[in-house]
């Protein structure tokens, strides 16, 4: 993935459509966090936190070790303090804008032992908890074991100090950030005539990195969700056929696991009227 992305407005679509690989490339350490061009976000989601707790967390036992050393290294990065009388994952997630999740080594198995879900695409925390790579991985055309294993080779040769970034995207109906089920999404985009596609269009990019965390040896992997409304893209002319080209280059695998299809005629109608297609 190129560098290029890891500017202030990162639009994976510009490298084609949504691919199924690993895609993972270095970042400077202080680009990990930090400047947080999303931190209003933060507010919504310490919110969300704080109500709906159950519904955003999960640990499993043993995990408390390697939460700690998370906390401790997302606080560091972020010049804060965390509240120790939370769970260590939960309370360095109040601090940023992203999503964390905690992954260790299990019975052979990268595993996720611990996340703080407030902005997630379409699944749940409880979902995730739990789950290896490769059971995190099987919806994903071929995810198990293929890009499973990719991914569990490149936790386990990370490197202290080494982040790795990559970018991932789609379309979704709304603006909405907490999203673990898109089905209400998908609903209301069936149901909406073609002029309510301007407002409610937005393509949703993924920003995660991964980094190992040296005294546990685990590896603490971040999302952060950026949403941008498509019609305002599609209003400059470069963006509209990048968008455009990568739209209509996804194929049938990428396009049913991202279950577009509610989504299509609504699109198509943007480029129509944006991209001065018919």
């Amino acid at each position: 993935m190129s560098h290029a992305l890891s500017s202030s407005r990162p639009l994976p679509f510009e490298q084609g459509p949504p691919r199924f690989d690993v895609g993972l490339a270095p970042i400077e350490p202080q680009a990990w966090l930090m400047p947080d061009d999303q931190a209003d976000w933060l507010a919504p989601k310490n919110a969300l936190m704080d109500t709906e707790s159950d519904a955003v967390f999960a640990s499993v036992t043993g995990s408390m070790p390697g939460q700690l050393e998370a906390a401790q290294l997302v606080a560091t990065a972020c010049g804060q303090s965390f509240d120790p009388g939370e769970p260590p994952l939960f309370a360095a997630s109040r601090l940023v804008s992203d999503d964390l999740v905690l992954m260790e080594m299990r019975e052979g198995a990268w595993t996720n032992t611990a996340l703080c879900l407030c902005s997630p695409t379409f699944f749940s925390a409880h979902e995730a908890i739990g789950k290896s790579l490769f059971a995190l991985h099987r919806p994903v055309p071929g995810g198990d074991p293929g890009l499973g294993g990719r991914i569990s080779r490149v936790f386990s040769l990370l490197r202290d100090e080494l982040v790795l970034e990559r970018f991932n995207w789609t379309v979704q109906w709304s603006d909405a950030r907490y999203t673990p089920d898109a089905t209400p999404l998908r609903a209301a985009a069936t149901a909406a005539a073609l002029d309510a596609a301007r407002d409610a269009l937005h393509v949703r990019v993924e920003r995660q990195t991964i980094r190992r965390l040296p005294q546990t040896g685990a590896v603490l992997f971040t999302i952060r969700i950026r949403l941008y409304r498509l019609a305002d893209l599609l209003a400059d002319q470069a963006l509209a056929s990048a968008f455009q080209q990568a739209w209509h280059e996804a194929n049938q695998d990428v396009r049913a696991y991202k279950k577009w299809e509610s989504l299509e005629r609504h699109v198509a109608a943007l480029l129509c009227d944006y991209a001065g297609n018919p």
